[in-house]
């Protein structure tokens, strides 16, 4: 006989990049992969689905909590950073307004104010691990690899052509190059220290925007001179008209920090039964 289980949830995004939050630090948790699709498939009734699902645990080491972090495919992964974002504005609801955060790509330091229904976060990313040029497609220019608690190669095109991550990016994720899968950005300059950037993310597929992808692509951009060190402008898909306002900002100084900051939004508790 099945078990039916009632699980609480909050409902979160970062920049339309959205989110399943479940508090489990007082009830343990362990979520099957057939439970993470279910509950991050699209026609779920209760969380209408989500890019990632994010279970908030007790702390494993130093951290203050232990964020375990699932892709819509139902994959374990070891970092998402618009997730991470989120979940500190959750706990800043909570009351901890600064907060370490425990994943499997490292330990992450983090702080968010509230305002209403809004917040904005700040993650301080781990450093990156920057790999030389590959060919992924002879059709496309070079990518280079970055490594920011998860893999990524990021390939530099001009402006307007938004469709590429569409169109190869499930190809590309499966790359021979990246045995564990990557996500992989297509950003294109749009202006001193400012990218626009689609990113195709693997196991998930297009986004409205990516935390990790705009630090790797901002990090990108300063490693190959068409950025200059310090704060980097990201613009993802969820910004149509290059407002000011939808955007994370990036602060790359190499060998000293990745700092990625930008706005969160709440929008529901709720309660799901698997």
């Amino acid at each position: 006989m099945s078990e039916t289980r009632t699980i609480a949830f909050t409902k979160m995004n970062g920049l339309g990049n959205d989110f399943v939050i479940i508090d489990a630090r007082d009830n343990a948790l362990s979520l099957s992969g057939d439970d993470v699709r279910a509950l991050a498939a699209r026609a779920h009734a209760q969380t209408q689905g989500c890019d990632q699902l994010l279970v908030i645990h007790s702390p494993r080491n130093s951290g203050d909590v232990f964020m375990q972090i699932f892709n819509a495919d139902g994959g374990e992964v070891e970092a998402c950073g618009n997730g991470t974002r989120a979940v500190a504005a959750y706990l800043a609801h909570k009351g901890m307004a600064a907060v370490k955060i425990e994943t499997l790509g490292g330990i992450l330091a983090c702080t968010a104010t509230l305002a209403d229904r809004q917040a904005s976060a700040q993650v301080s990313m781990t450093l990156p691990q920057i790999g030389a040029p590959i060919s992924l497609h002879q059709d496309l220019p070079a990518a280079l690899p970055v490594n920011i608690g998860n893999p990524h190669a990021v390939i530099f095109v001009a402006t307007g052509r938004a469709g590429l991550a569409a169109q190869y990016g499930f190809q590309l994720e499966r790359h021979k190059a990246f045995p564990e899968r990557a996500n992989i950005n297509f950003a294109s300059l749009q202006g001193d220290n400012i990218l626009r950037l689609d990113t195709w993310e693997r196991g998930v597929g297009l986004t409205k925007a990516c935390g990790t992808g705009a630090c790797a692509s901002a990090i990108a951009a300063v490693t190959q001179g068409l950025c200059a060190a310090g704060e980097v402008i990201v613009r993802p898909p969820f910004n149509r008209d290059d407002n000011g306002a939808d955007v994370l900002t990036i602060d790359y100084q190499p060998e000293s920090h990745v700092l990625m900051r930008g706005p969160v939004a709440f929008e529901f508790d709720g309660e799901a039964t698997l």
